[in-house]
């Protein structure tokens, strides 16, 4: 591509080149001949003023042939040569076409090659005054090499082209240089692709200039983050969810191996198929979470308007028991009305999920454990909180509880071994407010609990 556009650089200088010396050429043609038919009038002039004096016309005329580097004859009307600067045509009869134009009172003048020579020839009429108007007693010709000229245009066309060339071939390894700088990021990007695509997740290029380039590499290597990170949570998921499933398994194996060892009590076969049947629910919740975390983009909402406040105290109901159960007391403090277009079962969906959280990760030390909600309506938006007094999360895992596929549990705190989680209730939680166009944040510290905010605008 840049051998054409340089082809076509080349090309188009060239005939702008050319056309531009043609015009050079036609214009000091036409200054000398403007110049040529102001020396022949002057001449025209004095022969008519002194045609007694055949000594001062010689004399001026040769005078005016060398300044005018040409060849001046005056002729009279029967075309016979009378003055010559050069001498040798005195006398002799002398017939072309500016002569007889001349003699019919017109100017004229062209141009032609003579002996390999171009040569410029004029003429004018000398007239003189008559009753019936000017009447015609000679012609002034004039004869003048242009090759001088045609040598200068043909030196300062050579130079030119030398200039050009000089100047294309510097013009030219200037725009290879700065097209291969240009192309060297986006080269360097094509190679990065193909690595990426290769299955290099994670790559990252050196930045390379602050431009539009330097951008798209920024976010080349932030997508590349990205799909490592992606591929670094399905990896940890699938690892989770195996771990998860093959817990049940087990223990399903362990009761029927138990059963099929000799004989046993109705109660034991009772027993131990109460134990299967929980297992096989605790797959069946696995398996509904592997889902939910499959069609986690796929949230289609249902929207309606909607009291929160109803929305809240139908969840709290629903988590109460279970509350109960694990000695974790629900206080619901300020709750103010809020009417706002939500899909009712998907709002309830993650907020059940927060609540099962604030109750599933309690602190089994503290004398205490609590949630507490409020809902607080601003001008522009209403805030709803949600705090425990749990085992808290670490600074560092802050970042990471929206992931599918991350668990508290599964950074170090096995404190609670007995807690189940499958690592992406939160994940589904912050795709349904986001799909409201709300935003969730959280505030937490380490053995002290954890605090979500809601911000849903008005």
């Amino acid at each position: 591509m840049l051998l054409i556009y340089s082809i076509i650089i080349i090309l188009t200088f060239s005939l702008f080149s050319v056309l531009v010396l043609n015009k050079y050429e036609e214009l000091r043609i036409r200054n000398e001949e403007i110049r040529l038919f102001q020396t022949a009038n002057i001449v025209a002039d004095i022969y008519r003023a002194n045609q007694e004096d055949i000594i001062l016309i010689n004399t001026m005329v040769k005078s005016y042939g060398r300044q005018a580097d040409a060849r001046i004859l005056i002729l009279n009307s029967q075309k016979k040569v009378v003055v010559d600067s050069f001498n040798s045509y005195v006398n002799k009869v002398v017939d072309n076409e500016e002569i007889r134009n001349s003699l019919e009172g017109k100017s004229k003048s062209a141009t032609y090659m003579l002996g390999g020579k171009k040569v410029l020839q004029l003429s004018v009429p000398i007239s003189f005054d008559m009753e019936e108007g000017k009447g015609i007693e000679g012609v002034v010709l004039i004869s003048a090499s242009l090759d001088k000229m045609i040598s200068d245009v043909r030196s300062l066309k050579n130079t030119l082209i030398s200039v050009s060339a000089i100047s294309l071939s510097v013009s030219l390894f200037l725009t290879i240089m700065a097209a291969n700088r240009l192309t060297r990021p986006i080269r360097s990007l094509s190679n990065a692709v193909e690595r990426l695509s290769s299955g290099n997740l994670g790559y990252q290029m050196n930045k390379q200039g602050s431009g539009e380039i330097g951008k798209l590499i920024e976010s080349f290597n932030e997508m590349s983050g990205k799909l490592k990170m992606i591929e670094n949570n399905r990896k940890h998921f699938i690892s989770s969810i195996s771990h998860e499933l093959k817990t049940p398994l087990t223990a399903i194996r362990i009761l029927i191996d138990s059963l099929s060892l000799g004989e046993n009590r109705m109660e034991t076969y009772k027993e131990f198929l109460e134990d299967i049947r929980e297992e096989t629910i605790r797959m069946s919740q696995l398996v509904d979470y592997l889902l939910k975390s499959i069609k986690l983009e796929d949230v289609s909402l249902d929207m309606k308007v909607e009291d929160m406040a109803e929305i809240l105290e139908d969840v709290v109901k629903l988590i109460k028991p279970y509350a109960q159960k694990n000695d974790v007391l629900i206080y619901m403090e300020r709750i103010d009305r809020l009417s706002i277009k939500c899909d009712k079962n998907k709002v309830k969906e993650a907020l059940m999920n927060l609540f099962d959280n604030a109750v599933k990760y309690k602190d089994p030390y503290k004398e205490e454990n609590n949630l507490v909600i409020s809902m607080k309506k601003f001008t522009t938006e209403g805030v709803l909180t949600i705090e425990d007094n749990g085992i808290g999360i670490k600074e560092d895992d802050l970042y990471s509880i929206f992931d599918r596929g991350f668990r508290v549990l599964d950074s170090s705190i096995n404190m609670i071994s007995e807690v189940n989680g499958y690592g992406i209730g939160l994940s589904i939680v912050k795709n349904i407010i986001e799909k409201h166009g709300w935003k969730i944040s959280v505030e937490s510290t380490y053995g002290k609990g954890t605090k979500f905010i809601i911000n849903i605008p008005l």
